[in-house]
């Protein structure tokens, strides 16, 4: 029996397959330190936890509405006009299982076979498979180290065709943590309206940013409204990726569509998780400034190490929780059982020799770099540090 030729063209995420690996590892007994997951490391805040029991001893565990509860949807729309300055209501709003449906159901909602999607690299590695799962095709645009990772209008420009239907940014970025500036996004919006293609905006870093560095929001400018799809979820925040709650703004055509397709395929999200993300949303966030100050020390704390060890060159991230090094200086160099000439080598290397699990930055589109996550102790970062240079030190 034949199965899906589409898939044979799919890649397995490789940040999950380090982080299985990792897992699977430590099972085994072996000392890992895991700098491979995009999840924080602490607890889920208390208050979070609590409004999910309490839905449960109240028997909040039946289907809601596909769309999401009415009160979850009104709480998102609310946190889009105070914190992003967009103008939307509950019609403009879909909750889904997670950032990642979310975008899913974006690109199943507005592209037809054959469509371009434009997607500047380093990507976050499922913006080009899922393109391709909807039949539509990834137009790469490169960034470059020396120009932060960002792009200019013209770059975007450069790389539009008559079959560009949309463009995804993710700013924050993972996995470079490098930021969009307003005048670049208003830039883009401009490009938005002469060429009429969609923009998805992945803001799921938004909240973890450093430095003084603010986030402005391309689905608050006024003229390009119908055509932004904002994404975003409580993964990151509020440490809870495994809850599963991601929500999308869009105009009301978008929404049905994206609603129709979720309602064929995963339904609504879970009932008890949307009750804990509506506490997350709505209650206290001082827990959500200590998580994104200890991000902040974490990051300066790894900058410091890893600027240590000669050839490897590290830029400063304005946010999200990732260092993107350049290991470009240790391809070719030899080690006891092969040679380095991949990304995939480097992390392979250092996780076999150095016992630290990252991800190869080819995964990312840039096989010249690895990425590090620094979502975990303070203690583990300075071990795993001290392990890579030891590593990289002992090659020739």
């Amino acid at each position: 029996m034949s199965v899906s030729k589409k898939i044979d063209h799919i890649k397995e995420s490789q940040t999950t397959a380090m982080t299985s690996l990792s897992m699977k590892l430590k099972s085994e007994g072996k000392d890992i330190v895991n700098l491979s997951a995009g999840e924080p490391d602490f607890p889920t805040p208390r208050n979070i936890k609590d409004a999910a029991i309490k839905a449960i001893r109240d028997n909040f565990t039946k289907y809601t509405q596909v769309e999401g509860t009415t009160e979850l949807r009104e709480a998102v729309a609310e946190k889009f006009r105070r914190e992003n300055g967009m103008e939307v209501d509950l019609p403009n709003i879909l909750i889904s299982s997670g950032g990642k449906q979310s975008i899913f159901n974006a690109l199943q909602a507005i592209c037809n076979p054959g469509d371009e999607v434009i997607i500047p690299s380093p990507y976050w590695v499922s913006y080009p498979e899922m393109v391709k799962l909807v039949d539509a095709i990834p137009v790469i645009l490169r960034t470059r180290e020396d120009k932060g990772f960002t792009f200019s209008v013209e770059d975007v420009a450069s790389v539009l065709s008559k079959k560009t239907k949309a463009m995804i940014i993710n700013t924050p970025s993972n996995p470079t943590g490098s930021m969009l500036d307003e005048a670049t996004l208003r830039g883009i919006s401009s490009l938005s309206d002469q060429h009429n293609f969609y923009i998805i905006s992945d803001e799921v870093y938004e909240k973890i940013i450093y430095d003084g560095h603010k986030h402005f929001s391309i689905g608050s400018i006024p003229d390009i409204r119908d055509r932004v799809i904002t994404t975003s979820s409580v993964s990151k925040a509020y440490s809870m990726t495994g809850w599963r709650i991601g929500f999308m703004a869009a105009s009301e055509v978008i929404i049905k569509n994206a609603t129709k397709i979720q309602s064929q395929t995963t339904s609504n999200p879970s009932s008890i998780s949307q009750a804990a993300a509506l506490e997350a949303i709505r209650g206290p966030q001082v827990e959500i400034e200590k998580m994104r100050l200890a991000f902040q020390r974490r990051r300066d704390i790894m900058l410091n190490k890893l600027s240590r060890i000669e050839g490897l060159v590290t830029m400063k991230p304005s946010g999200a929780f990732y260092l993107f090094p350049s290991i470009r200086k240790f391809l070719g160099k030899k080690h006891d059982t092969g040679e380095l000439k991949s990304s995939l080598d480097v992390a392979q290397y250092l996780l076999t020799k150095g016992r630290v699990a990252l991800v190869p930055g080819g995964a990312f589109g840039s096989d010249d770099h690895i990425r590090i996550s620094y979502a975990c102790s303070d203690r583990e970062l300075v071990e795993a540090a001290d392990r890579i240079s030891n590593a990289l030190g002992n090659l020739r």
